[in-house]
């Protein structure tokens, strides 16, 4: 099965230009060490001041089972690609498997 990992994380308005260079850096690094690959959104909070980025990773297909394993190395990768902020943000991880053909219709 399919599973993908959905990271939700806030980064202050203020640094949102550095939040992105951090956030293309882990993308870089995902893909360069065969992991996957990942998508980035953006949210405005309009009355916040941050915004919401949600990045979205599609494991390699050697780590489609998104271990323990697999979301750690994620993590402590996403930790050293984001020192460059004031401070880290905080990561909430969703894991998501895709339903077969036959639900999706």
């Amino acid at each position: 099965m399919k599973r993908q990992l959905f990271i939700y994380y806030r980064i202050p308005k203020a640094d949102i230009a550095l939040g992105l260079r951090c956030a293309r850096r882990l993308a870089t690094q995902l893909k360069q060490q065969g992991l996957g690959h990942s998508q980035l959104f953006q949210r405005e909070e309009v009355d916040k001041p941050y915004f919401t980025l949600m990045e979205v990773i599609y494991p390699a297909p050697e780590f489609s089972d998104c271990t323990a394993l697999f979301t750690e190395k994620v993590e402590k990768m996403a930790a050293t690609c984001f020192t460059d902020l004031p401070s880290l943000p905080s990561r909430h991880l969703e894991l998501f498997t895709e339903l077969p053909d036959e639900v999706n219709g």
